[in-house]
């Protein structure tokens, strides 16, 4: 069976995806997707992604019509997916490069689609995100770009020990109602950095972030026992560091009942986002790698002068 070569053939453009260039192809031929997919042999009646997706293709067909092999075309696809339930990479545009896009339109590469992207590896852009945010600050940036190098190099190197505390931060994030599972991946700008950056902590210093944020607050603790019931065992050395803080800051609970307010409700919320600064700022300043004690003294001043409490 003789296949007939597509009469227009652009090349496929460095890490080009798959789908992206079969797109390309169709615009190019004047045709539909749908319809040059059903002459490619396609059988899914779509574009591949993932490697797996490659299993049901007719190759004579395919590659007599696009003029590849078989190597080059399954070069152009995700690989098979690590045994993890991480979602890094995304089968959705959630970001893309202006420059190459107004260079090439309709282009979508490979590593566009990586939870861990975040520069063109073509042109060397910041990659736009779906959903952009109005202003971002430098600190969250960088610190989403350590976190983007954290997971990048779980997942090349397969550290299914240090993927799977991205995994437990991930669903701590939902828990505590301030990401998604998904979040690695989407298209809203702020939410994905959040989550990129809560990963490079994650690996470092975890257990002194998730202590930050239950201090005092044991309906939080109870949620945690019944969401990871196999980590009992860390909750409660995390509920401990958690009172050893209220211990290293004794100026939280006289500052509120000062004031003749509740401990709980929006003076609680305020006293706690205060913490979280003064512990931010500590690890800033002291770098990820400091001793734990370094950074409860550090904290603990920092928390004092920003609220005006006497040493």
């Amino acid at each position: 069976m003789n296949v007939r070569p597509l009469p227009f053939r652009p090349p496929p453009v460095r890490d080009e995806l798959l789908s992206s260039w079969i797109g390309r192809l169709a615009k190019a031929n004047h045709c539909p997707v749908e319809e040059l997919c059903g002459y490619l042999g396609l059988r899914q009646g779509g574009a591949p992604v993932c490697v797996n997706d490659l299993r049901a293709v007719n190759w004579f067909r395919l590659c007599g019509a696009v003029q590849r092999s078989p190597d080059e075309i399954a070069a152009m696809c995700f690989p098979e997916a690590m045994h993890h339930s991480l979602l890094i990479v995304s089968r959705y545009d959630f970001q893309h490069c202006w420059a190459c896009v107004e260079k090439t339109p309709d282009l979508v590469l490979r590593h566009w689609r990586f939870a861990w992207s975040l520069t063109c590896e073509i042109c060397g852009q910041s990659l736009a995100a779906k959903h952009p945010a109005e202003a971002v600050s430098d600190r969250l940036l960088a610190r989403a770009a350590r976190g983007a190098q954290t997971l990048e190099t779980a997942v090349a190197s397969k550290d299914l020990r240090r993927l799977r505390r991205v995994d437990l931060t991930l669903h701590l994030m939902v828990v505590l109602k301030i990401g998604n599972l998904g979040a690695l991946t989407s298209g809203n700008e702020r939410e994905r950095l959040m989550a990129l950056a809560a990963v490079g902590v994650s690996v470092t210093r975890p257990i002194l972030g998730v202590a930050i944020i239950l201090r005092e607050n044991e309906r939080m603790v109870l949620e945690l026992r019944r969401a990871f019931p196999q980590q009992r065992r860390l909750i409660e050395r995390v509920r401990g560091l958690s009172r050893d803080l209220d211990k290293r800051l004794p100026g939280r609970r006289e500052t509120e009942h000062s004031t003749g307010q509740k401990t709980h409700g929006t003076s609680r919320e305020s006293a706690s986002e205060s913490a979280l600064r003064a512990a931010r700022q500590a690890i800033s300043e002291l770098g990820l790698d400091a001793k734990r004690e370094a950074l409860l003294t550090r904290a603990d001043a920092i928390w004092k002068l920003s609220s005006g409490v006497e040493y």
